[in-house]
């Protein structure tokens, strides 16, 4: 690629021609594939191209330089991808995992951590918080439920420690997820919400009476971060459960590799890892798989039956 002046196919008009603007978005969405493990296709190919039209030639060619340079937690870098990857999501997605969960999962986790009374979580690739405030809330209710946790008119009380941790790669989207607040119009992300659960989501009223927090009790139990799923796992690895759902398949298969290791070492001997449904671990994996009603769980060995 040669630099300002006369560039060869450049139009008439001065302006990149379609295949230089494609070659570029190439460049960009292969950086991001070796920065992220992010797969990409012919239409997201062709989506930035359009995007990246609006700038003059050599300024692109000399940002998309920087960009190839840049570290993955850089201001710049984020920024791409953040106008790149897909937050959408909602509370309690997919019931029937929810349940296996609440059901089985936790319990065993709970009887396993009774001695130390505590529970570490992570929600990894949790978007904009809707799946670390759905997990912290089943887990409430799996205290409650094991008479670990008291109901009240004020919410849910323990003497247990619960430290539920959701990373994702945007900083927009975890800025979001810290706020806490979740509007109620379109693609709202309480569409498919349990009405057992429609509780912890207290209606702002006022200007906003389409919108809901999640309840204080909830929210204490968390916290978010900014993690890329390529790096090394978050400080004080050991959670008792990971889980990452419909993340892997927006990764390609050395992505996906890089991306298990990473969960499947962060969990605690005796822990658990939820993946999405059509996600699969490697055979020699050291994990045991616990079906239940159209859910799936993985304990690493050497626990007992959940």
């Amino acid at each position: 690629m040669t630099d300002g002046g006369a560039l060869a196919g450049e139009t008439a008009a001065g302006g990149a021609s379609p295949g230089v603007l494609e070659a570029l978005a190439r460049r960009l969405l292969a950086d991001v594939r070796r920065k992220a493990g992010i797969r990409h296709d012919r239409p997201l190919e062709r989506k930035l191209a359009r995007i990246l039209s609006a700038m003059p030639l050599p300024a692109l060619e000399r940002w998309v330089g920087q960009i190839e340079a840049a570290p993955p937690d850089s201001a710049d870098w984020l920024s791409l991808i953040e106008n790149l990857t897909i937050h959408e999501t909602y509370f309690f997605r997919d019931k029937p995992h929810h349940e296996h969960l609440r059901r089985h999962v936790l319990p065993a986790l709970i009887a396993a951590r009774r001695p130390l009374r505590t529970l570490r979580l992570w929600s990894a690739g949790c978007a904009t918080g809707e799946e670390a405030y759905s997990l912290a809330i089943v887990a409430l209710e799996a205290l409650a439920d094991a008479g670990e946790a008291r109901r009240s008119g004020d919410g849910v009380a323990t003497g247990w420690s619960l430290d539920v941790l959701g990373t994702d790669l945007s900083r927009i989207a975890v800025r979001q997820a810290r706020n806490a607040c979740y509007g109620g119009e379109g693609l709202s992300p309480f569409r498919d919400l349990p009405e057992e659960y429609a509780g912890w989501f207290v209606p702002l009223g006022g200007e906003a009476p389409l919108h809901r927090r999640v309840r204080a009790d909830a929210r204490a139990a968390v916290r978010f971060d900014r993690h890329n799923l390529m790096d090394p796992a978050p400080p004080g690895c050991g959670f008792d459960l990971v889980s990452c759902r419909n993340v892997m398949i927006y990764f390609d298969e050395n992505g996906r590799t890089r991306a298990l290791r990473q969960l499947t070492g962060a969990v605690a001997a005796d822990g658990w890892l939820v993946l999405g449904t059509t996600d699969r671990l490697p055979d020699d994996a050291p994990f045991d798989r616990h079906r239940g009603d159209r859910a799936l769980a993985f304990r690493r060995h050497g626990g007992g039956a959940g």
